[in-house]
């Protein structure tokens, strides 16, 4: 379930599960979680990006390493299984498959476009999809910011859908930062500290779960 977070992110209980499937998300992976950080926006000072930085530095934080993708990264052609020969997509897309294939989790700031996810993002997901998908097995955390009321809602909703689809497993807690036009002061930082607290504690959530094994279930 998506819900507007402002206060922070609360952790997980790992050990809740005691039997059953779920028994292997107590066992912790070792080593430090790459993470692949990126916007569902192209557009140059995108909210999204600016918000992107503060779930990055929690991820940091708890000891993920993070490389952030630029615009250029999803810049992507349109789908078209035309473009797939033996195997093989377009340069772009290969580039953008083996970025998501050597992460173990995701960050994704996610803008609304008409009670949707970016038409930029679903084509970036699309593609990703392909045979073999490289999604299978990621953790992932969305969050995101629009000028609207509802904070990305809608989106986070969409979205979440997708990445299921897909087989990755989402951290069921987000951060909806509503009327972005007025959330930045003039350094283009955020005003609201505990919007900042909720952003960085959801960066190390995510960087939880993918120790804890969770898209293995």
């Amino acid at each position: 379930m998506v819900e507007e977070s402002l206060g922070g992110v609360k952790s997980f209980r790992l050990g809740s599960f005691r039997s059953g499937v779920g028994a292997r998300v107590a066992t912790m992976t070792e080593g430090q979680p790459r993470i692949l950080a990126f916007a569902g926006s192209l557009r140059e000072g995108s909210f999204n990006r600016k918000v992107l930085r503060y779930a990055i530095l929690g991820a940091r934080e708890a000891g993920g390493h993070v490389e952030e993708l630029g615009p250029e990264h999803l810049t992507l052609p349109l789908y078209n299984g035309d473009l797939e020969e033996n195997g093989s997509f377009p340069e772009q897309v290969e580039a953008w498959r083996a970025k998501i294939l050597q992460s173990d989790g995701l960050l994704i700031a996610s803008p609304e476009y008409n009670h949707g996810v970016s038409g930029v993002l679903k084509n970036a997901i699309d593609w990703g999809s392909r045979p073999p998908n490289v999604f299978r097995g990621k953790v992932a955390a969305s969050f995101g910011a629009t000028p609207g009321a509802q904070g990305t809602a809608r989106s986070q909703m969409n979205l979440r859908i997708c990445l299921s689809a897909v087989n990755v497993w989402v951290v069921p807690r987000t951060v909806l930062i509503a009327h972005a036009s007025e959330a930045f002061d003039a350094t283009g930082e955020l005003k609201n500290p505990r919007q900042v607290q909720a952003l960085t504690a959801l960066g190390r959530a995510l960087v939880q779960a993918a120790r804890s094994g969770l898209a293995d279930v």
